[in-house]
């Protein structure tokens, strides 16, 4: 079990653990990540992050990332998602609304609904929901948009 958490900057080389608490920055595959939450953890609560973060292991809550938040192929998380842009590997079971952009890879598997104004999704995931597109798109919104238009629940690929 591994999870890490810390500030990029000139102070990287300082380290503090605790436990399995590791509080310098961490390189992930797209660079440099505030937090990791490794493959075994478990988190329940409310998750916010300023910084890039990487997520592989199992989460229940909610999440608030303002720059990139990243679910990784091992990871489980039954929350709603709110973030930058957010890059989904495994399995989430809630809302997802990302401000920036949303790009689900294989071999991801999202029950819930989406929103966004930028999607990429690659054949081979599933998804089983609603999907709200256009500029400023938001899950909570009750205000209706003539270019925010909810769609039919697909699943793409083969199952």
């Amino acid at each position: 079990m591994s999870m890490a958490f810390g500030r990029s900057g000139k102070d990287d080389k300082e380290t503090t653990s605790h436990g399995s608490v590791d509080t310098t920055s961490v390189s992930g595959a797209a660079g440099k990540l505030e937090a990791f939450l490794g493959k075994g953890s478990k988190v329940v609560g409310n998750l916010t992050f300023s910084g890039p973060v990487e997520l592989d292991g199992h989460v229940e809550g909610e999440i608030v990332a303002q720059d990139k938040l990243t679910v990784g192929e091992s990871a489980v998380v039954n929350a709603k998602i709110m973030g930058g842009e957010v890059i989904i590997k495994g399995t989430v079971n809630g809302d997802v609304s990302a401000s920036k952009r949303l790009s689900v890879r294989r071999p991801a598997r999202i029950i819930g609904n989406i929103s966004t104004s930028n999607l990429s999704i690659e054949e081979g995931v599933i998804f089983e929901g609603k999907c709200i597109m256009g500029s400023g798109s938001a899950l909570s919104s009750d205000k209706g948009s003539a270019s925010a238009k909810p769609v039919t629940p697909v699943k793409l690929g083969a199952a």
